[in-house]
């Protein structure tokens, strides 16, 4: 394995530096990408709930109606989140200027 200047890392070293970049993921980012991926899901289960109502398979559109449910509900949730820790970033941030 090689590093982005293309120095050879070992297995070890790789999973050190791994390691140390995902403790610097902060909160903000952990939320964006839990935004990213509930879209996805729910796109996913809007296209199946499209298809299973074209194809009429009716049972599997009722298990995928109760999944887009709870499925919004989580995308609301980490949005509301999300929205709770951009505000509380920029205000630290509006405290880390005025210094």
């Amino acid at each position: 394995m090689k590093d982005k200047f293309g120095n050879e890392l070992t297995t070890k070293e790789f999973f050190q530096r791994w390691k140390m970049g995902i403790q610097k993921v902060t909160p903000l980012q952990q939320m964006k990408v839990n935004l990213i991926g509930n879209s996805l899901v729910l796109c996913g289960v809007i296209v199946g709930l499209i298809t299973t109502f074209i194809l009429k398979v009716w049972w599997l559109f009722i298990i995928l109606s109760g999944s887009l449910f709870l499925s919004s509900m989580g995308f609301l949730s980490n949005l509301q989140k999300y929205w709770v820790f951009k505000k509380i970033n920029q205000e630290v941030n509006k405290i880390e200027n005025e210094k």
